[in-house]
């Protein structure tokens, strides 16, 4: 028996806690600018460029099966072992319900549109960027996902997809017209004489009467996009969002406009939707360096010490694993500095209430974890998957909850009243203590799903407070670099290591998989 494996069996009644971090996963993506796409597009109506997938795509597959597979399954069909705890789905490569597309409705997508989703994810998902792959590796992974695009048509003969509908009808935008009160105005008065407040709202919120009763063509559950959380799939730029009212998004209840309305009045209605957002854009995850600066003095330990204004902050986007359509946290501000000893990292995003809520269901608190792989010498493209490690390539978790300690027969927060139910009290009144004996902060270790475990009791090294003001939660974490424990992350001077981050929000009852996350970033230590 390994030691992951008695570790299992020994605090397997713990297993709610790991599912607490199933799925890390990325965000990074559209410029959210006005103007063209971010791709170029072949002129209106002309076929669009596709390359042949006789040939087995052999430079894509191996990069599918390392980022790709965990979601998508290792045959493309939106099976893989996180597809359970994602919403929307993923895609089903061997279907024709490609969303984001430049090409007519009913029609497969163009190699550029599945190499721009590949590049910048899809908002609204838990689709990640892949814009640190090369272009070389981006464009190996097209040619391989079209491999997968195969179904069966009657007696055992199957057939690709791409090949089977051959070249599709590009749709080309047109230049944008200029934002005006007149244009904006028209915009309005089309979305409602279209119907689109039927689904989406008569505010965007999409909170339409049609709304709980549509189905995908796969009879999924499909919820209509909420534009003032500023989620436009396949980009957030006016001409990204002219595109998809042309176009239509194959397999789901959003028809193609193409036919039904003028360009000028499609282009009215983009601006128009483009406002209900209020210039937000949302950008899905991608990687990035944070840096770990030397401090010549003592260690910031307090959330509110005021030597973390002098450390340099990076923002690591983040996204929602199970969308939905209220509030999210869509960033988290990092900080780290190290004295030599001990290492000191501060993680500061927006909320507006210190939450716990409890039901029948369980408790939901407010909590952020830090992840680290323990193959730091690893390339990115090799790293264990940032959801929850592979066999053999473990991660390290630091897990802090707000009143992760109290229990249903002892819950009180520092000022008297009940939490039964909901709780959210003044900020200014919640301060949480060091957790270098009451077990604020945890430690555990995963390599594959449903195998995170609890470290033993002697093993739990890591310290932690959070503090809660205004509208903002600070939490500390804070760990000797220096740890003899086998599973625990080596954090040297002078080294890089991978590591990814995840936020929970109570007050909308995230838990388990229900949270917030990043994909991986490098944590660079100075010496």
């Amino acid at each position: 028996m390994t030691r992951i494996e008695k570790l299992i069996k020994d605090f397997w009644p713990v297993f709610l806690v790991a599912l607490s971090l199933i799925v890390l996963v990325a965000c990074y993506g559209c410029d959210g600018e006005d103007g063209e796409p971010a791709e170029t597009k072949p002129e209106d109506g002309k076929p669009g460029k596709s390359e042949p997938v006789t040939a087995i795509a052999e430079d894509g597959a191996g990069l599918y099966k390392a980022s790709c597979a965990v979601c998508h399954g290792p045959e493309g069909k939106g099976d893989g072992e996180a597809s359970e705890f994602l919403f929307p789905k993923p895609r089903n490569f061997a279907s024709t319900g490609y969303r984001v597309r430049s090409t007519a409705t009913g029609q497969m997508p163009t190699d550029e549109d599945l190499f721009r989703t590949i590049t910048n994810g899809m908002p609204g998902s838990a689709m990640p960027a892949h814009s640190y792959l090369s272009e070389a590796e981006r464009r190996a992974l097209v040619r391989h996902v079209k491999t997968l695009a195969i179904i069966e048509t009657g007696d055992g003969v199957t057939e690709n997809l791409f090949e089977l509908h051959g070249t599709p009808r590009v749709i080309t935008a047109p230049p944008p017209p200029d934002r005006t009160p007149e244009l904006l105005a028209r915009g309005k008065r089309v979305y409602l004489e279209q119907g689109c407040n039927k689904c989406h709202g008569d505010s965007g919120l999409g909170d339409g009467p049609s709304a709980p009763t549509l189905k995908n063509e796969d009879e999924s559950d499909a919820r209509p996009n909420n534009f003032r959380r500023g989620i436009f799939k396949g980009g957030g730029s006016v001409a990204d969002i002219y595109m998809r009212f042309t176009t239509g998004m194959n397999g789901t209840p959003m028809p193609s406009y193409e036919e039904a309305l003028k360009k000028e009045d499609r282009y009215a209605l983009a601006h128009y939707v483009r406002e209900l957002g209020g210039g937000k854009v949302a950008i899905q995850p991608s990687t990035g360096t944070i840096a770990v600066g030397r401090s010549s003095g003592a260690l910031p330990e307090e959330p509110q010490d005021p030597m973390w204004d002098r450390v340099t902050p990076t923002a690591v986007p983040l996204m929602l694993l199970w969308q939905r359509e209220t509030p999210a946290v869509d960033s988290v501000s990092i900080r780290a500095v190290h004295d030599g000893t001990s290492i000191a990292l501060l993680l500061e995003w927006a909320d507006a209430d210190a939450s716990t809520r409890f039901s029948l269901d369980g408790a939901f608190h407010d909590a952020a974890a830090v992840m680290f792989s323990l193959s730091p010498g690893l390339p990115i493209t090799e790293q264990p998957h940032f959801a929850m490690g592979e066999k053999g390539k473990p991660v390290n978790f630091w897990y802090w909850a707000l009143d992760r300690r109290m229990g249903l027969a002892d819950v009180r927060p520092p000022e008297p009243a009940d939490l039964f139910g909901s709780a959210a009290w003044e900020p200014s009144k919640v301060l949480l203590a060091s957790a270098s004996s009451s077990g604020v902060v945890q430690e555990l270790n995963a390599e594959q799903f449903r195998t995170l475990t609890p470290q033993p009791p002697p093993e739990q090294n890591v310290n932690g407070k959070g503090v809660h003001t205004s509208d903002r939660w600070r939490v500390v974490f804070v760990r000797g670099l220096e740890s003899t424990g086998s599973l625990d992350a080596k954090l040297t001077t002078g080294s890089e290591i991978p590591v990814a981050f995840a936020i929970w929000d109570g007050s909308q009852e995230d838990r388990d998989g229900r949270k917030a996350v990043s994909t991986w970033y490098r944590l660079k230590i100075a010496r």
